[in-house]
Protein backbone atom coordinates (compact mmCIF):
# COMPACT_ATOMS: atom_id res chain seq x y z
CA UNK A 1 0.00 0.00 0.00
CA UNK A 2 1.24 3.50 -0.67
CA UNK A 3 1.28 7.04 1.14
CA UNK A 4 2.23 9.83 1.35
CA UNK A 5 3.37 12.75 3.54
CA UNK A 6 3.64 16.14 3.15
CA UNK A 7 3.51 19.67 3.89
CA UNK A 8 2.53 23.11 2.10
CA UNK A 9 1.09 26.24 2.38
CA UNK A 10 -2.38 27.75 1.51
CA UNK A 11 -1.68 27.64 -2.42
CA UNK A 12 0.45 23.99 -1.88
CA UNK A 13 3.62 24.90 -2.35
CA UNK A 14 5.83 22.69 -1.46
CA UNK A 15 9.63 23.67 -1.53
CA UNK A 16 12.04 26.50 -3.04
CA UNK A 17 15.14 25.57 -4.37
CA UNK A 18 14.94 22.16 -3.34
CA UNK A 19 14.21 22.39 0.33
CA UNK A 20 11.64 23.11 2.84
CA UNK A 21 10.55 26.89 2.54
CA UNK A 22 9.71 26.51 6.49
CA UNK A 23 11.52 25.21 9.26
CA UNK A 24 8.32 23.66 12.05
CA UNK A 25 9.90 22.10 14.31
CA UNK A 26 6.69 20.49 15.27
CA UNK A 27 5.93 19.51 11.94
CA UNK A 28 9.24 17.74 11.85
CA UNK A 29 8.65 15.58 14.76
CA UNK A 30 5.42 14.34 13.11
CA UNK A 31 7.18 13.85 10.07
CA UNK A 32 9.66 11.77 12.28
CA UNK A 33 6.95 10.03 14.18
CA UNK A 34 4.85 8.97 10.62
CA UNK A 35 7.34 7.29 9.47
CA UNK A 36 9.73 5.77 11.95
CA UNK A 37 10.40 2.42 11.39
CA UNK A 38 8.54 2.22 8.41
CA UNK A 39 9.55 2.35 4.10
CA UNK A 40 9.82 5.39 3.04
CA UNK A 41 10.03 6.51 -1.11
CA UNK A 42 11.49 9.40 -2.03
CA UNK A 43 13.16 11.18 -5.59
CA UNK A 44 17.30 11.28 -5.46
CA UNK A 45 17.04 15.34 -5.34
CA UNK A 46 14.84 14.81 -2.20
CA UNK A 47 17.07 12.70 -0.53
CA UNK A 48 20.25 14.54 -1.55
CA UNK A 49 18.89 17.00 0.31
CA UNK A 50 18.14 16.05 3.58
CA UNK A 51 20.74 17.51 6.19
CA UNK A 52 21.31 14.36 7.50
CA UNK A 53 20.61 10.92 6.92
CA UNK A 54 17.03 9.63 8.42
CA UNK A 55 17.63 6.72 10.58
CA UNK A 56 15.41 3.72 11.48
CA UNK A 57 13.91 3.93 8.58
CA UNK A 58 13.86 1.88 4.89
CA UNK A 59 14.65 4.50 2.40
CA UNK A 60 13.35 3.84 -1.32
CA UNK A 61 15.24 6.39 -3.70
CA UNK A 62 13.71 6.81 -7.23
CA UNK A 63 17.04 7.66 -9.27
CA UNK A 64 17.91 7.32 -12.97
CA UNK A 65 21.78 8.01 -12.55
CA UNK A 66 23.89 5.13 -13.23
CA UNK A 67 25.90 4.40 -10.06
CA UNK A 68 24.22 5.77 -7.75
CA UNK A 69 23.92 3.75 -4.37
CA UNK A 70 23.92 5.16 -1.35
CA UNK A 71 25.15 3.41 1.85
CA UNK A 72 21.58 1.52 3.34
CA UNK A 73 19.39 2.40 0.21
CA UNK A 74 17.38 0.72 -1.77
CA UNK A 75 17.27 2.53 -5.59
CA UNK A 76 14.78 2.43 -7.66
CA UNK A 77 15.11 2.38 -11.39
CA UNK A 78 11.63 2.68 -12.43
CA UNK A 79 8.79 4.13 -10.05
CA UNK A 80 6.01 3.00 -12.32
CA UNK A 81 6.85 -0.66 -12.28
CA UNK A 82 7.88 -0.23 -8.79
CA UNK A 83 4.16 1.40 -7.87
CA UNK A 84 2.56 -1.25 -10.06
CA UNK A 85 4.19 -4.17 -8.16
CA UNK A 86 3.70 -3.23 -5.17
CA UNK A 87 -0.05 -1.45 -4.74
CA UNK A 88 -1.53 -4.08 -3.24
CA UNK A 89 1.34 -5.03 -0.73
CA UNK A 90 -0.22 -4.82 3.19
CA UNK A 91 2.96 -3.05 4.21
CA UNK A 92 3.40 0.48 3.91
CA UNK A 93 5.40 2.57 1.65
CA UNK A 94 5.51 6.54 2.45
CA UNK A 95 6.10 8.72 -0.47
CA UNK A 96 8.09 11.47 1.05
CA UNK A 97 8.81 13.79 -2.51
CA UNK A 98 10.00 15.74 -4.53
CA UNK A 99 7.01 17.35 -6.94
CA UNK A 100 7.55 14.62 -9.60
CA UNK A 101 7.56 11.66 -7.57
CA UNK A 102 4.35 13.37 -5.61
CA UNK A 103 2.78 13.58 -9.28
CA UNK A 104 3.55 10.21 -10.48
CA UNK A 105 2.38 8.25 -7.12
CA UNK A 106 -0.44 10.11 -6.74
CA UNK A 107 -2.97 7.95 -7.90
CA UNK A 108 -1.43 4.62 -6.25
CA UNK A 109 -1.67 6.67 -2.65
CA UNK A 110 -4.68 5.31 -0.50
CA UNK A 111 -3.89 7.28 2.48
CA UNK A 112 -1.79 10.68 3.49
CA UNK A 113 -0.64 12.50 6.45
CA UNK A 114 -0.57 16.10 5.52
CA UNK A 115 0.29 19.44 7.11
CA UNK A 116 -1.74 22.23 5.96
CA UNK A 117 0.93 25.27 6.93
CA UNK A 118 -1.07 28.29 7.97
CA UNK A 119 0.96 30.98 6.45
CA UNK A 120 2.31 31.63 2.87
CA UNK A 121 5.71 31.25 2.06
CA UNK A 122 7.68 32.09 -1.13
CA UNK A 123 8.41 29.17 -3.05
CA UNK A 124 8.93 27.36 -6.60
CA UNK A 125 7.29 24.37 -6.52
CA UNK A 126 3.67 23.21 -5.16
CA UNK A 127 1.99 20.01 -4.99
CA UNK A 128 -0.61 20.87 -8.12
CA UNK A 129 -2.03 17.06 -8.23
CA UNK A 130 -3.56 17.11 -5.40
CA UNK A 131 -6.95 17.42 -4.44
CA UNK A 132 -9.15 18.27 -0.80
CA UNK A 133 -11.79 16.35 -3.15
CA UNK A 134 -10.17 12.99 -3.22
CA UNK A 135 -9.94 11.98 0.46
CA UNK A 136 -11.89 12.30 3.88
CA UNK A 137 -10.65 13.43 6.89
CA UNK A 138 -10.01 10.43 9.62
CA UNK A 139 -7.76 12.73 12.32
CA UNK A 140 -7.48 16.26 12.36
CA UNK A 141 -5.16 17.86 14.63
CA UNK A 142 -4.86 22.01 14.95
CA UNK A 143 -1.11 23.18 16.05
CA UNK A 144 -0.09 26.96 16.22
CA UNK A 145 1.16 27.02 12.51
CA UNK A 146 -0.23 24.30 11.13
CA UNK A 147 -2.95 21.88 10.94
CA UNK A 148 -2.57 18.23 10.57
CA UNK A 149 -4.93 15.75 9.05
CA UNK A 150 -4.85 12.23 8.13
CA UNK A 151 -6.58 11.42 4.92
CA UNK A 152 -7.89 8.37 3.67
CA UNK A 153 -8.99 7.91 -0.41
CA UNK A 154 -12.59 8.22 -1.03
CA UNK A 155 -13.90 5.27 -2.90
CA UNK A 156 -14.97 7.67 -6.04
CA UNK A 157 -11.37 9.54 -5.53
CA UNK A 158 -8.99 10.07 -7.84
CA UNK A 159 -7.04 6.55 -8.59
Amino acid sequence: MFSFSVAFDPKQGIGINGRLPWHIKEELQLFKRNTLYKNILMGQTTYDSLPRKLVDRNIFVVSWEEGYQPEGVVVIKDLIQFLETHKDDKEEYIICGGASIYRQAYPYCKKAYVSFIKDEYKVDTHLDCFSINDWKIVEKVDYDKFVYCLLERKEDGTN
